[in-house]
């Protein structure tokens, strides 16, 4: 089926393998994301040291995040408004994915070349031209996917996104590990690290390859789908967040954050905890984060149908208190196996979480303000990205990274707090919510 034809039918039924080649987008951010979280953290080890070690890393590894608040949405509105004979996002897609992929590539070599700044160069680069192609190609969805079966294809991508952290924990932790006479002299690196060099370089190339494999499938039409919704600013939506009456927005945007810093926590440092406390190489401390994302991957589908029986708030509450269990489990764990256990077990309960608090934020959007409360819900995760691994850094040179799952808990609990507060949200309840705005002064 061709992309005018699904463009010009709202009435036909989803074509999944159209979303899935879609979703190879967001795939290579999957795993880019993933062996990037892990690794580099371990790289700047061999250069930063002393007191503040922990802090300084975790400064540098929210430069993403960073051009993810600041460059992201500029791009991402730039391109809405640009045409040409490639398409209205692809030609960010196309000169931003291949530059990310050869810097991504080059950063093992800086590391290896005991080069601090030219490392640092390249990971500042690489994040610039991730940030230049991420919007373009999450906003492909809805350009060619009409409004009602956009939920069920943001389930597609997101499943397409955890497949690309599978792949990084797990084929990537194992790739790290290669130490081949032939290839270190090949690529003129230590032969105990060449792995780094294979793994840092074969994500590149599927990168590439997949970046090739969507433009080759998706033809973008001139016009994309019109969104019915009132277009409203992100700033004047967190105005009516805070003048309504009803608190339930507020109170589920403020947990999102604090669930985001507990995660973005562990994703950054869970490879030094491994190696400082549980005395295991950072590949294996990778490769025990794919259970989690695994079992993520497999019960983000049930997660939604059970949040149709409990609820949403209930699925996402049983999601927090199991996650925290689980965490505190975990402190206690130092058997590698019973880990992996233990850890693919938390990744169930954290599908509970994610999956279904955006779509409380829907459900609070009044009036159908659907694109100004996304912004809202990836506004307050982006914060979290930023300054969870620097909290958690500060906190682990002050204390230990030993305490890095209590750490977690305590932000756990606080979003269990704020999540209990949420009183609307659910299927119906925009009325509710409409009755509860009263009058809200949008007026800067």
């Amino acid at each position: 089926m061709s992309t005018e034809e699904v463009h010009n039918s709202e009435t036909v039924s989803m074509k999944y393998l159209f979303v899935f080649t879609i979703g190879l987008g967001f795939f290579t951010t999957g795993i880019t994301w993933s062996l990037y979280d892990s690794y580099i953290p371990v790289f700047l080890r061999t250069f930063i040291t002393g007191d503040l070690q922990k802090t300084i890393i975790g400064f540098i590894m929210v430069i993403d995040n960073i051009a993810a608040i600041t460059l992201q949405p500029y791009i991402g509105a730039k391109s809405d408004h640009t045409w040409t004979k490639w398409g209205r996002r692809m030609p960010y897609i196309l000169v931003g994915a291949p530059m990310a992929a050869l810097f991504f590539a080059l950063i093992p070599f800086t590391w290896l070349s005991m080069s601090f700044w030219l490392m640092l160069a390249c990971i500042t680069v690489f994040n610039i031209f991730m940030a230049i192609y991420r919007a373009p190609v999450v906003a492909l969805m809805p350009d060619l996917v009409p409004s009602v079966h956009r939920s069920k294809a943001n389930g597609i991508i997101n499943l397409m996104g955890g497949v690309g952290a599978i792949y990084a924990f797990l084929v990537g932790s194992y790739l790290y590990e290669i130490k081949d006479p032939g290839l270190a002299a090949l690529f003129g690196v230590p032969v105990e690290h060449v792995g780094a060099v294979i793994a840092f370089l074969s994500t590149s190339i599927i990168m590439i390859i997949a970046i090739i494999l969507l433009y080759a499938a998706i033809k973008e039409p001139e016009k994309p789908y019109e969104e019915s919704e009132e277009k409203v600013g992100v700033v004047q939506a967190f105005r009516e967040v805070i003048g309504n009456k009803d608190r339930s927005a507020l109170a589920i945007l403020l947990a999102i954050m604090f669930w985001f810093l507990a995660y973005q926590t562990l994703s950054t440092w869970f490879t030094t905890y491994g190696i400082e406390v549980l005395h295991i190489t950072e590949s294996q401390a990778s490769r025990a984060l794919t259970p989690f994302a695994l079992t993520f991957v497999l019960f983000a589908l049930p997660a939604g149908f059970m949040a149709g029986k409990l609820g949403r708030k209930n699925t996402i509450l049983v999601g927090l208190v199991g996650i925290i269990i689980m965490m505190g489990t975990v402190w206690f764990t130092f058997d590698y196996t019973v880990l992996l256990i233990e850890l693919g077990i938390a990744g169930i309960f954290w599908a509970m979480i994610n999956v279904n608090s955006i779509v409380i934020v829907w459900e609070l959007a009044t009036g159908k303000k659907l694109g100004a409360y996304t912004g809202l819900y990836y506004f307050f995760s982006s914060i979290s990205a930023i300054f969870g691994p620097i909290l958690a850094g500060m906190v682990f040179d002050v204390l230990t990274i030993g305490v890095m799952f209590p750490w977690a808990i305590f932000l756990f609990v606080i979003a269990l707090l704020f999540t209990l507060m949420v009183r609307t949200g659910e299927a119906g309840d925009e009325k509710l919510v409409e009755e509860a705005l009263g009058e809200v002064d949008f007026e800067m």
